[in-house]
């Protein structure tokens, strides 16, 4: 299908965009009057580049649900990214969708995708690497965080999720496991992960090239699977009914009680009610002296009615403001004290004097736990199992199930054939050949087509 030649003065940018809004709007012919879905497109340019498993030194530093991480490096160009090797077989199709989404985002809140691994004929994901954990080990660490420092990463999980709700998208599993940290000249910013369970919004259309959403006046609603982690998910979703991208919004407020009283989400630990929602007044006690307008955002986000639930817009907004007068209040503060005043009051070399006291010292005592006899909501259900289990759904439209082998790697070490040793050949240098990944697979060799499954399968993962 022809293109129509680029307009003058639009940069290389402003052209990729318009490439893909076209590849979106436009049915993809190949071959005798076959359509290829913008999904199968989608998956081929995120695997038009392979890399093996061995072509990287591999350090594991993780585990999930259903995958390992891992910090690789490439031998020969040196770059360092990270490796999530998929380990259930079952979960084989979220990955390729994970694969699809990330390879057609792009925002500094948001891992980055930048490639595609094969191992044992497996495609594997290949993210930029994010050096400090994630959320939930930082909070648990006994590295101290001010109240500033907690609203900025609060802010950058939700531009993140702000970014993606525009594109219409919701994440599904949003978690403090799934916040990543990232650590430069001192200063730490959060970035979302793990789009595996992520999920289009049927309430929206945008383009890719805009942020600008348009809601769809009496689209049909069709129930979507109850996936994701139980101490995250919405009260709505546990329950089985129709829900939208508001329950992103609840996971994210249970992310700011975490932040807050720097504790886990364990309903152990975490005060929540019997449906699911949070304990308020228990957790008021529980979170020293923290802004009252914090507290305000995290309650607020965590209501059980999902149309009293900010946006993520509005919570940017709200964060936003909060930043600029804090920031406003400590140098109004500053510039009233003369420089005499703060040379008798602040001691050289200890700026801590000149901090308030929740940003001078950790508090002395851990915050007060919870009662044992407490009630955890996910105990009274069998299916939940306490709550420590992922709940996740097998896509069966928009995934392009691939399954290859690339040729091993030439040892070095072994004399070459005949037929090497006449085109010249040297030993010790033998070139390694590459595969591509093949537009569309011969007519023969496709496999039968699957029977029709009347619904999703649903399937469920343990801790250990």
């Amino acid at each position: 299908m022809s293109r129509p030649p680029p307009r003058p003065g639009i940069t290389k940018m402003e052209r990729v965009e318009m490439d893909r809004d076209q590849e979106a709007a436009e049915p993809f012919i190949h071959g005798p009057n076959r359509i290829r879905p913008s999904s199968y497109r989608a998956l081929r340019s995120a695997v038009s580049s392979l890399a093996r498993i061995d072509d990287f030194i591999c350090e594991k530093i993780g585990s999930g649900f259903f995958s390992e991480v891992f910090k690789v490096q490439h031998r020969i160009s040196g770059q360092v990214m990270a490796l999530k090797m998929n380990t259930m077989a079952s979960n084989r199709a979220n990955m390729l969708r994970e694969v699809q989404l990330m390879n057609r985002l792009s925002h500094p809140n948001i891992l980055r995708f930048v490639g595609v691994c094969v191992n044992e004929g497996q495609l594997h994901a290949l993210t930029e690497y994010i050096n400090g954990g994630n959320l939930e080990q930082l909070l648990d660490s006994d590295r101290y965080l001010s109240w500033s420092v907690r609203m900025g990463l609060s802010l950058d999980i939700a531009r993140g999720l702000q970014y993606l709700h525009t594109k219409g998208i919701f994440h599904r599993d949003l978690t403090s496991k799934n916040c990543l940290v990232r650590w430069e000249s001192g200063q730490c910013t959060a970035v979302v992960g793990d789009l595996g369970l992520a999920e289009k919004n049927t309430r929206v259309q945008v383009s890719l090239s805009s942020s600008v959403s348009v809601l769809r006046e009496g689209a049909d609603q069709q129930p979507l699977a109850v996936v994701g982690s139980p101490y995250w998910m919405a009260p709505e979703v546990l329950r089985g009914e129709i829900y939208n991208e508001k329950v992103d919004v609840f996971a994210y407020g249970i992310i700011l009680c975490e932040v807050i009283a720097r504790i886990q989400a364990d309903p152990d630990i975490l005060p929540r009610t019997e449906d699911f929602g949070l304990d308020v007044e228990t957790f008021q006690h529980m979170v020293g002296d923290c802004p009252p307008a914090f507290l305000s955002l995290a309650v607020s986000c965590c209501n059980m009615d999902p149309k009293r639930r900010p946006s993520f817009s509005e919570i940017v907004a709200e964060l936003q403001r909060r930043e600029t007068e804090r920031t406003q209040k400590d140098e109004a503060a500053l510039k009233d004290l003369g420089s005499l005043r703060r040379r008798f009051l602040c001691l050289p070399g200890d700026p801590r004097l000149c901090r308030s006291k929740s940003d001078m010292l950790p508090p002395a005592v851990p915050p007060t736990l919870a009662p044992p006899t407490r009630v955890n909501p996910f105990s009274l259900r069998e299916d939940l199992n306490g709550g420590k289990i992922k709940l996740f759904d097998t896509p069966s439209n928009s995934v392009i199930s691939l399954t290859f082998t690339l040729p091993k790697r030439p040892d070095p070490c072994t004399a070459p054939s005949p037929s090497d040793r006449e085109g010249g050949t040297p030993r010790g240098r033998l070139h390694r050949r590459c595969l591509s990944l093949p537009c569309t697979p011969p007519l023969g060799l496709l496999p039968p087509p699957p029977r029709t499954i009347p619904q999703k399968k649903r399937g469920y993962c343990q801790w250990t």
